[in-house]
């Protein structure tokens, strides 16, 4: 594995805790840094993995009794 795979792979981890760290502080999951529709991949899968985080503190309430 190459230093940039490794510093890519650090970059998703801490855009993953940046997003656990923004629930704690009750920030919605619209606050996210990164652009979900950027024109660079890495940026769009540091935004996933900022919303996976934040989703794992607090979890998008979904009504199914629709």
């Amino acid at each position: 594995m190459s230093d940039a795979d490794r510093a890519a792979g650090r970059r998703m981890i801490l855009a993953h805790l940046e997003g656990q760290r923004a629930a704690h502080e009750g920030q919605p999951s619209t606050a996210c840094p990164y652009d979900l529709n950027a024109e660079d991949a890495v940026t769009r899968a540091r935004a996933r993995m900022w919303l996976r985080g934040h989703d794992r503190v607090a979890p998008f309430p979904v009504d199914y009794s629709g």
